[in-house]
């Protein structure tokens, strides 16, 4: 009876021992699995997977996209009026003085000096948050409006996604970064180099692309066309004055052009004294 007892607990303990050892190998692999994944996301990765990883994060960053808020759009508003003025050499002195009133510039000047309908265009630059009131200032006093058009764009999402993708890239340069700082192959080293120039050429190119955006939507552009119209009565003086300028003019010109043709004259010349001798000669005889 004692024997079988002590043959019962033995199969019992060996039981035991057989499960908990069963039990125990799922925590190990957990541990295992565990480890492994920790030492995956510090390696560094390598360039072929690098670029993969990079394309991951960019889809993971279009899905996961901020809405963006009305308070935060980045808004491009530009426009274009054109009127009729007094005094053209008036209006643009106003101009330039709101100009320094609300810290903008000119762009761009143009002047068209015709007789009765003198004008100037000028391609100003204004803060965006000056736009709307700068604009009434150029405006007020004025008559008649011939035209008027502004235009506004909507890029917030454009700049959203454009600093998204440089964030990626200058991550993705970071991480070859790591890989060139252990590379000891000269074949490895001189493959980094070449994605690491690679990236920083289009991370140069992204940055270039925001700072023309932001200037854009940091400084409205609006075009200002203004004209005077002067009255054309008939002016004696002025008419005469023109008149002998021209004939002048003509004179000058009639006298190029008698020089210009020497050669006939030498030949008619010859011609002429030809006919002369000829003609003496006859009578002569």
């Amino acid at each position: 009876m004692k024997k079988i007892n002590m043959s019962i607990i033995a199969v019992m303990a060996i039981l035991v021992i057989a499960c908990s050892t069963k039990d125990s190998h799922p925590a190990e692999s957990t541990l295992a699995d565990g480890k492994m994944n920790s030492e995956m996301e510090m390696a560094p990765a390598s360039p072929s997977s690098g670029k993969k990883d990079a394309g991951f994060a960019g889809t993971a960053n279009e899905q996961d996209k901020p809405v963006v808020s009305v308070a935060e759009r980045k808004l491009i508003k530009n426009g274009d009026v054109s009127f009729k003025t007094k005094s053209i050499v008036e209006t643009k002195k106003q101009i330039q003085a709101v100009l320094t009133t609300y810290e903008g510039y000119i762009a761009k000047e143009n002047a068209f000096d015709y007789s009765h309908n003198p004008s100037e265009e000028l391609v100003v630059r204004v803060p965006a948050k000056h736009f709307d009131i700068f604009l009434s200032k150029v405006l007020e006093g004025v008559a008649e409006v011939d035209s008027k058009h502004i235009d506004i764009q909507d890029v917030s999402e454009e700049f959203v996604d454009i600093e998204a993708r440089l964030k990626n890239k200058k991550q993705l340069e970071a991480k070859y970064q790591e890989l060139l700082a252990k590379a000891t192959n000269m074949n490895d080293i001189l493959s980094i180099e070449r994605e690491i120039s690679s990236i920083r050429e289009e991370i140069e190119s992204t940055e270039g692309r925001l700072r023309y955006l932001s200037n854009q939507v940091g400084y409205s552009t609006l075009r200002i066309n203004y004209y005077e119209h002067r009255p054309s009565g008939f002016n004696f003086g002025g008419k005469m004055g023109e008149a002998l300028q021209n004939g002048g003019t003509g004179f000058l010109w009639f006298l190029i052009v008698v020089v210009q043709l020497w050669p006939l004259w030498i030949i008619g010349g010859l011609i002429w004294w030809f006919i002369v001798w000829l003609i003496r000669r006859n009578r002569k005889k």
